[in-house]
C-alpha cells in the first residue's frame, strides 16, 4: 500500500482491510455531521476528510477493475501480458490498422486484376485470330452448369474444322406461353440490350424469337445457297421472306434444328426449330461456308 492511501484511511480512523460496506456507511455520517453545521467555517472543517474519502474509493475502484481485468485475461495463461498489450495497442491505433488492412487489401485485390487482366491478354494473344462470333438468341441454354460457353466453342470447331476459335454467346428469352407476346419482359430487356451490345455475324433463334424481333428484316439474303446449288429453294428448312424495299424474295434464314451438328452442340433447347442467319453484311460468306457444312452432313453428303 502506496503512503498517500496509508494516510487517507488514517485520518478516517479506518483499518486497512475495511470493507466497502462500512467505507459508505462512515461517508454518509460524514454527510450527516456536515449538515448539522451551522457556520461554514464548520462547514469547511471537514473537507480533508472528504478527499480521503475520495481518494479510497478511486483506489479500491481501480483495484477492482484491475483485477476483473486480469480475471479477464487469465485464460490467455502466460500470454496474458501480451494479450493486453495487443489489447492497448488496438485500443489506441484501432482505426490506424483497420485503415492500413483496407488499403493492403485494396492493393492486393488491383495488383491481382492487374496481374489476371496481363495473363487474360496473354492467353488471348496466343490464341488463334477469331474466325466467327455467334449468338444464340432465343428458348436455349448451355449445358454447362457455370453457364460458360467454352465448351460449346470448341464443339462448333471441332464440328466444323474450317474454323480454329469462335465465340459463342448465349441469350436465353423464354416464353410463358403461346404467341409471340408471351415473352418475360426481363429476358426481352436483357435480349435488346445483348443485340444492341453485340454485333455477331451468325445468329441462331428458334421461331418464335425470330418473329418477335421483326421477322427477316435486318437478315442478309443467303439466296445463293440456292443458286450455286447448296440447296433446293423448295428445301422446307429454308426460310423465306419479301424484301419490304425492293418487293423481291430473299432467303433469310436456314432451319438446322435436325442436323448432325447440333445434335452435337452441348446446348439446351426446347424449340422445334433452331434457325441460322446473318445480321452483318461482311459475315454473309463465313455464315454461308458454316451453312453449306451444316446441311451437307445432314444430306449425308
Amino acid at each position: 500500500m502506496n503512503e498517500k492511501l496509508k494516510q487517507a484511511y488514517d485520518r478516517l480512523g479506518l483499518p486497512e482491510n475495511v470493507s466497502r460496506e462500512e467505507i459508505n456507511k462512515r461517508f454518509d455520517l460524514l454527510l450527516k455531521r456536515r449538515r448539522s453545521k451551522s457556520k461554514d467555517e464548520e462547514r469547511s472543517a471537514p473537507e480533508e476528510d472528504f478527499q480521503a474519502f475520495k481518494f479510497i474509493l478511486d483506489t479500491l475502484d481501480k483495484q477492482e477493475i484491475q483485477e476483473a481485468e486480469e480475471q479477464r485475461l487469465a485464460k490467455y495463461g502466460k500470454l496474458s501480458g501480451a494479450a493486453s498489450k495487443w489489447e492497448d495497442f488496438m485500443r489506441l491505433y484501432k482505426t490506424h490498422v483497420i485503415i492500413s488492412v483496407i488499403a493492403i487489401i485494396v492493393l492486393a485485390v488491383a495488383g491481382n486484376a492487374i496481374y489476371k487482366n496481363v495473363q487474360h491478354k496473354k492467353y488471348l494473344a496466343s490464341l488463334p485470330p477469331l474466325d466467327a462470333t455467334i449468338m444464340f438468341l432465343g428458348n436455349f441454354g448451355v449445358q454447362d452448369p457455370d453457364g460458360q460457353t467454352a465448351a460449346l466453342d470448341q464443339a462448333i470447331v471441332e464440328q466444323y474444322p474450317e474454323w480454329k476459335r469462335v465465340e459463342t454467346n448465349m441469350v436465353y428469352l423464354p416464353r410463358t406461353g403461346p404467341g409471340v407476346d408471351s415473352f418475360d419482359m426481363n429476358y426481352m430487356q436483357k435480349a435488346v440490350v445483348e443485340l444492341a451490345a453485340n454485333h455477331p455475324d451468325i445468329i441462331i433463334l428458334d421461331e418464335a424469337t425470330l418473329q418477335w424481333i421483326g421477322g427477316q428484316d435486318g437478315f442478309q439474303n443467303l439466296e445463293s445457297l440456292v443458286t450455286d446449288g447448296t440447296l433446293s429453294k423448295n428445301d422446307t428448312r429454308l426460310k423465306w421472306g419479301t424484301n419490304e424495299e425492293s418487293g423481291e424474295e430473299e432467303l433469310y434464314g436456314v432451319d438446322i434444328i435436325d442436323s448432325e451438328f447440333v445434335k452435337a452442340l452441348p446446348i439446351n433447347h426446347a424449340t422445334e426449330e433452331m434457325i441460322i442467319g446473318v445480321l452483318g453484311e461482311d459475315a454473309v460468306d463465313k455464315a454461308a461456308g458454316l451453312i453449306k457444312h451444316i446441311t451437307a452432313k445432314s444430306s449425308g453428303e
